[in-house]
């Protein structure tokens, strides 16, 4: 992995990528009028690229970068406020003041949902273990343009750590969070998610197992919920009633410890 700006670049912007470049512990290359694609030829690695507006990451021979954008978050959250209720917000149980660890940052839209709807006096602790998927949704989440000022707050709120949820959760205290949300890559109908097509090769597989469900009831006062493949049989494997619904490829379990 190397970082380099968008070709309109800018003393400031190059200083920016430098920066960058040595919090994440990688080269950093000046643009010098290439393309993306000779960049990574010349260098045999994935990018990462820093513009003005957003910082985006390319896979080697991807077309289109990986970088944060709301999308479906935007229109979620607008549902919400016309008092629509939201699949992931009613398997959490979420509501004001509550706090959730998201062991799954991902493309950061449940997170961004979860800070959302706990508001100011809530908590949303979001993990990714990929450093450089990491930073570029962190970045996106605080640096995105939003047009609504109550969903830039709840990103700013969002707390994002770079870890695996397995070595988090063995660090924290009994009952730290109310909710623990679990979202791995599902076993089955990869190409039917959005999220994974976004993440693409960057994705993490990390195998879901009995002591992270384990951990995750320690940790959690309230609820462990798994979003999963409708057809996964992990649902059952790790003890989890199934909140299904007739027309989504994934359903919610639910763990209620109260």
């Amino acid at each position: 992995m190397f970082v380099t700006t968008v070709e309109k670049t800018n003393d400031c912007l190059n200083q920016k990528a430098y920066k960058i470049a040595e919090q994440l512990g990688i080269p950093y290359y000046e643009r010098n009028k290439r393309t993306v694609k000779q960049m990574q030829s010349l260098y045999k690695e994935p990018c990462i690229v820093v513009g003005k507006v957003k910082t985006e990451v390319y896979d080697i021979g991807d077309q289109e970068p990986l970088y944060f954008h709301p999308n479906m978050a935007a229109v979620r959250i607008k549902r919400i406020a016309n008092g629509e209720m939201d699949p992931f917000v009613r398997a959490t149980g979420l509501s004001s003041g509550m706090s959730i660890l998201d062991c799954t940052l991902g493309m950061g839209a449940d997170a961004l949902i979860a800070s959302y709807v706990t508001g100011d006096s809530g908590k949303v602790t979001a993990l990714e273990i990929n450093p450089y998927v990491h930073f570029v949704i962190k970045d996106g989440l605080k640096r995105y343009p939003y047009k609504n000022v109550q969903m830039q707050e709840a990103a700013k709120r969002i707390e994002t750590i770079n870890t695996d949820y397995l070595t988090f959760l063995k660090s924290r205290d009994d009952n730290t969070y109310d909710v623990v949300y679990l979202d791995p890559m599902f076993t089955e109908g990869v190409t039917e998610s959005t999220g994974i097509q976004s993440l693409g090769s960057f994705a993490s597989y990390m195998e879901l197992t009995q002591e992270a469900i384990d951990e995750a009831r320690r940790v959690a006062n309230k609820r462990v919920i798994l979003k999963d493949y409708f057809k996964s049989d992990r649902f059952a494997k790790f003890g989890f009633r199934v909140e299904k619904r007739k027309t989504a490829k994934f359903h919610y379990g639910v763990i209620k410890l109260e």
